[in-house]
């Protein structure tokens, strides 16, 4: 158990996740463990646990932890799905400082009608203002209609 226990300490991942590995079997094979040996694999257990889950990945670029995909980049790190076409794009240059800029989805707000909640969001031509989808329907019908009329009557 002290080796376990000094294992832990380390930062070599792997042994950790082999040593988890060895605790789950242990576990499974449903023998009567003494009282104080019991607890020592159940505090372990818990302790690689707390440990794996803080673990959570990071893109290497952006620092963003919340990405609908992740793409290896270097040995253990990763890159988020934004990052990764951006260097694939750009011929491996990563993504600037200024292209991290995010914003909260549930600190947008309508530009037009002020409505916080809608299920699809759209661009204004401003930077940084959103739209809601009706909002943003009824201006691209506006904007279509206004290009039709321009060219029916010869103005470009």
């Amino acid at each position: 158990m002290e080796y376990y226990k000094n294992k832990l300490l380390s930062s070599y991942w792997t042994e950790i996740n082999l040593i988890g590995y060895k605790i789950e079997l242990l576990e499974k094979q449903k023998l009567e463990y003494p009282k104080k040996l019991e607890r020592e694999i159940i505090y372990i257990g818990n302790k690689i646990s707390e440990i794996n889950d803080s673990k959570q990945r990071h893109c290497f670029n952006c620092e963003d932890t919340k990405s609908k995909g992740w793409f290896r980049y270097i040995k253990e790190h990763f890159l988020c799905n934004a990052c990764h076409q951006y260097k694939k794009r750009n011929n491996g240059k990563n993504r600037t400082n200024q292209l991290w800029l995010k914003i909260e989805k549930h600190n947008r707000q309508c530009y037009i009608c002020g409505v916080t909640q809608t299920k699809f969001w759209r661009r204004h031509s401003e930077l940084g203002r959103y739209l809601c989808n009706p909002c943003g329907q009824t201006q691209r019908g506006y904007y279509l209609k206004r290009r039709a009329n321009k060219n029916s009557e010869g103005i470009e």
